[in-house]
């Protein structure tokens, strides 16, 4: 199989999935009729990033929550936004986003201990960013009552764009 023809899978598969596509599960597809190694693969991916970024095409090819992902490129973004200008927007509150910057910065942390850092009770916004599954219980700490402890999901780096927590601003920037 050429190149030309894994590109065109490639995008063919991110173009219809609107969801990050880890590059395992791109090979996986592709290797339903023709052999390709992971390297291989990972060359064509960066080459292709690296063409539309050339050719300033109106969409780029990124890594988003160790998944690719067709998005649009910045220059065309408030385009993209007047077409969605009038569905409702589903925004977290910023009790919300304060609960998510301690877990995310923090975790794992309990909600004892999300609660002594923001001063109030957290029961209700914690339930909230479960039910969007911007956050998990991932273990119990060895303490009387087992609390549990919340860390961030992929989906919290898909909502922000994110690679990885590292991708997370630096603390006091």
């Amino acid at each position: 199989m050429s190149a030309v023809e894994v590109k065109r899978i490639v995008e063919a598969v991110l173009f219809a999935s609107g969801e990050p596509v880890p590059l395992q599960k791109l090979r996986e597809i592709i290797e339903s009729s023709h052999p390709i190694t992971m390297r291989e693969l990972k060359v064509i991916v960066e080459m292709m990033q690296q063409e539309y970024k050339d050719q300033n095409r109106a969409f780029c090819l990124e890594m988003i929550a160790d998944g690719y992902v067709l998005r649009t490129a910045p220059a065309y973004s408030p385009y993209v936004k007047m077409l969605f200008a009038n569905r409702k927007k589903d925004r977290l509150s910023q009790a919300s986003l304060e609960t998510l910057a301690i877990i995310a910065y923090k975790q794992p942390v309990t909600k004892a201990q999300i609660e002594l850092i923001r001063g109030v009770d957290c029961s209700g916004v914690l339930q909230h960013l479960q039910e969007r599954a911007l956050i998990e219980v991932v273990d119990r700490l060895e303490a009387p009552g087992r609390p549990g402890l919340f860390a961030t999901t992929k989906e919290f780096l898909k909502h922000f764009g994110l690679n990885s927590l590292q991708d997370l601003p630096k603390q006091g920037a």
